[in-house]
């Protein structure tokens, strides 16, 4: 329970959130508590300047009385004193005055009024004194006092407002946090649930791609898993089944004929003919296998290229002389009108052996005498590169398939001749590992177009080199 990432992104929210919240209202009191006090100090000079004011114009018995009278019915107290520090009147009802007016009046004349208490923690009252000053001649003072009390009352209230704020915003924190992580994970645990099902083989879940965020893209690229793993289920059904079948037919002609072989009454003719059929049979099956495991290396990547400049009419030449005793078997001619000095990028191994099996192809299924043409056509990026033969060419429906694994034309006539349905296929697989594109279309015939890369950057000649 506690790995859960719902319970571990709500945990790292709230204390996130907690954190911000505290360190906002430590600052947040400190300043709306600082305010009130100087609000209480500031009201208090005030109080002082103002009786100030009307002593600094009647000072007199009668004005004395009247301001003692006004501050005894209020909080604050007041004392007047003369210069010289002796007590002319006051509001205080007590018999001993607090400590900072004696240490005020044994100090030097005053200039301004000014705060001489602000200590409202530790003292029972905080103090102003404001000098009465008539013709540039201090002749008075007035000491107001206003009990610490009244500040630790609006502090008290002022925290118990919000601690009580704190907490319900913590505990709104908390409903939102919670509902914010549920909101959050809830698509998350779907995607675990899916990705699941997934590896167990059930891919015809799908998920909701409507969120326009990066949860709605890993959705996205979930469902295109899902997809491709469901194509990849079918194409590995049918596969598998064409290479049982493909497999079936040779093994069971190698088995039929090794049966009447090893029979007494077989002639010794019949006999020979018989193993020649199996040989041409285990022949077929070799090249098979040996297709299928340069396939299955393309696809664990582990077929490797090593590709260079490479001159392509110097290549095809050498295809050519190679395959001369195929040519003259099947009374064929290759030409090859290539320009010299064409160049492209290209593992000169794997490149040969796309013309070997493009040529092959083409003998299998050209018929007698059959014509084949290689050309290159240099365009700005790339070489285009089309071997044209003059056989019946493929039905239109068939094109698009012709370079899918196993994919044969004529399979009666397929398996009369010999093919096994992988030759173009791979060729496919590394004229793609180079960055090129195969197609095929009729033209008197059967064509096959390559488009390959052609090398002309610098960062491709480091390469090569």
């Amino acid at each position: 329970m506690k790995h859960k990432i719902s319970i571990k992104l709500g945990l790292l929210f709230l204390i996130s959130m907690i954190l911000i919240e505290l360190l906002l209202f430590a600052v947040l009191y400190t300043t709306v508590s600082s305010h009130r006090i100087n609000e209480v100090m500031e009201e208090l000079l005030t109080r002082g300047a103002g009786h100030r004011d009307v002593l600094e114009n009647n000072f007199d018995e009668s004005t004395l009385a009247h301001v003692a009278l006004m501050e005894s019915e209020a909080v604050t107290e007041v004392i007047i004193t003369d210069g010289d520090g002796n007590i002319l009147s006051e509001s205080f009802n007590e018999e001993a005055y607090p400590d900072v007016f004696y240490e005020a009046i044994d100090g030097k004349a005053e200039e301004k009024e000014r705060i001489i208490e602000d200590e409202w923690r530790t003292e029972p009252y905080v103090a102003t004194v404001s000098p009465i000053i008539v013709e540039n001649e201090q002749i008075g003072n007035v000491f107001m006092f206003s009990p610490s009390e009244v500040i630790r009352s609006i502090i008290g209230h002022l925290t118990r407002q919000f601690v009580l704020v704190m907490v319900v915003l913590i505990l709104v924190t908390v409903l939102i946090v919670v509902a914010l992580s549920k909101f959050i994970t809830r698509p998350l645990i779907r995607m675990k649930e899916v990705t699941e099902n997934l590896s167990t083989g059930k891919v015809e879940e799908y998920l909701d791609e409507h969120p326009n965020d990066e949860l709605g893209v890993l959705a996205s690229s979930i469902n295109r898993l899902s997809e491709d793993l469901e194509w990849i289920k079918k194409e590995r059904h049918d596969f598998l089944s064409a290479i049982a079948h493909e497999l079936r037919t040779p093994l069971t002609y190698v088995k039929g004929y090794a049966d009447v072989a090893s029979k007494k009454e077989t002639s010794f003719e019949d006999k020979d003919k018989y193993l020649n059929i199996i040989k041409e049979e285990a022949t077929h099956l070799t090249d098979m296998v040996q297709q299928l495991f340069q396939l299955a290396k393309m696809d664990e990547n582990s077929f490797v290229i090593e590709a260079q400049l490479v001159d392509v009419s110097k290549i095809l030449t050498e295809v050519k002389e190679h395959l001369k005793p195929a040519l003259e078997e099947k009374n064929a001619q290759l030409f090859v009108d290539v320009p010299s000095n064409t160049r492209i990028y290209a593992d000169t191994m794997r490149f040969k052996q796309v013309f070997f099996n493009i040529v092959e192809n083409a003998l299998r299924y050209g018929g007698e005498e059959t014509k084949i043409t290689i050309t290159a056509v240099t365009e700005k990026q790339h070489v285009i590169i089309s071997i044209s033969d003059d056989g019946p060419g493929v039905p239109e429906s068939s094109l698009p398939y012709l370079f899918e694994r196993l994919y044969r034309v004529d399979k009666a006539r397929s398996r009369e001749i010999g093919g096994t349905g992988l030759g173009l296929s791979i060729v496919r697989e590394i004229i793609e590992m180079h960055g090129g594109v195969v197609k095929a279309f009729n033209d008197e015939g059967l064509t096959i177009s390559i488009t390959w890369p052609k090398e002309d950057n610098d960062e491709k000649n480091s390469l090569s080199r």
